[in-house]
């Protein structure tokens, strides 16, 4: 089964958005994590089976589409 959590992300200039990460933990499958943004320009994240959330908002690389600016954790 697969459950998704959101994370708040909030840029210095005070645009907010969030990190969504899907994750599949059923028993006799595969576990990963993939992870999006919600509010914010970049990339997406997949992982198997899991990396910490600040490993995925490095590797997403998140930019504020209000100042342009890198968003970090």
């Amino acid at each position: 089964m697969a459950t998704r959590t959101y994370y708040d992300l909030e840029c210095s200039c005070g645009h907010k958005g969030k990190v969504k990460m899907k994750e599949n933990d059923a028993p006799f499958t595969a576990n990963y994590e993939s992870y999006s943004l919600v509010g914010f320009g970049g990339g997406t994240h997949y992982v198997e089976p899991h990396c910490t959330l600040e490993e995925a908002v490095n590797a997403m690389k998140p930019t504020c589409p209000t100042c342009g600016e890198r968003v970090s954790i």
